[in-house]
């Protein structure tokens, strides 16, 4: 990563969203941004070269400057994310990375990292880092449209001021969650059971099994579920499982007795007592509602900024 440089300290923002997306071919490109995806619900594919790269909830690509590279969702799957991107200059900005470089000694050794892409799980606060950042720059955004004239120099201030310190916060989260208390091999084991797990959602799905596909013993794998998933692997294995359902019911005329059965439940009394308990509303109650939970996002809008101006236009 060709992350910092003494005479090229300053950062430009340069594009951001948070939305979901289906059913959606990315075509190969590159830009002179660093990018970083986070998936918050779903599941995408990213393709860097010829390297194939998966990514389930509370998962992470960041990826180099001037980097080939393209993203990927199957057909029937759903995949909500949050997009940052943004480049370093020689022009003064608010946000300056030589004051990160002198206090982080992790941040440091991501500057130093030669891979030209990262990837991991978000064991810490990442995610919620990422998401406050770009609903903050999207909150300033709004500001600037309605024209705002009172006050407008002070609150210009505060908003870029703040802006700089969470774009501070989600590199040290970013660095925290790539270099300290994480195992490279866990992570790789972790990414083998999801996975499986993402493939097999409507077969019977057991422990041992899974655990067998990763290489390595259940006891270790329920650990690893544990300490960086946040959750059991019956739990993981259920959510995935709703989560489809979920997108299915609004997606799709798919009656709920083949939803329940396309998402490996046996009956659909089964599956729509364990919907309602995750969901607080049966399958049809909701379908009906087209559910929707609060939640960051940018519509179906992604932000550039090109000379200074911030432009939208569809993902």
């Amino acid at each position: 990563m060709n992350l910092y440089y003494p005479s090229k300290p300053y950062i430009s923002l340069t594009a951001f969203y948070a939305l979901s997306l289906s059913d959606y071919k990315m075509n190969l490109h590159s830009h002179p941004s660093f990018e970083i995806m986070y998936v918050t619900k779903g599941c995408c594919e990213v393709f860097i070269e010829k390297e194939k790269h998966i990514l389930e909830v509370h998962q992470f690509i960041f990826i180099d400057a001037n980097l080939p590279h393209r993203l990927f969702i199957e057909e029937h799957q759903f995949c909500s994310m949050l997009n940052l991107e943004f480049s370093c200059q020689e022009e003064r900005t608010k946000i300056n990375l030589s004051e990160l470089v002198k206090e982080s000694d992790s941040f440091l050794k991501l500057c130093k990292d030669s891979r030209s892409h990262l990837t991991g799980t978000d064991i810490y606060n990442l995610g919620y880092s990422l998401k406050d950042l770009i609903s903050q720059l999207e909150l300033t955004l709004s500001l600037d449209d309605l024209r705002i004239q009172r006050q407008k120099h002070l609150q210009k201030f505060d908003s870029d001021y703040l802006i700089c310190l969470l774009f501070f916060r989600m590199l040290l989260e970013l660095s925290r969650c790539l270099y300290q208390d994480q195992s490279t091999t866990g992570a790789l084991y972790l990414k083998k059971a999801c996975d499986y797990i993402r493939k097999n959602l409507t077969e019977e799905l057991r422990i041992p099994e899974i655990a067998r596909y990763a290489g390595i013993n259940k006891s270790y794998l329920q650990s690893l579920f544990s300490r960086q998933m946040h959750c059991t692997i019956t739990d993981y294995i259920n959510r995935k499982r709703l989560e489809q359902a979920a997108f299915l019911l609004i997606n799709s005329s798919l009656t709920i007795t083949d939803i329940a059965f396309h998402t490996g439940y046996n009956s659909r009394q089964h599956f729509a007592a364990t919907f309602e308990k995750y969901y607080g509303s049966g399958p049809r109650a909701y379908r009906q509602l087209h559910g929707k939970q609060l939640e960051t996002t940018t519509g179906k809008e992604r932000f550039s900024e090109k000379d200074g101006i911030w432009n939208s236009k569809p993902l």
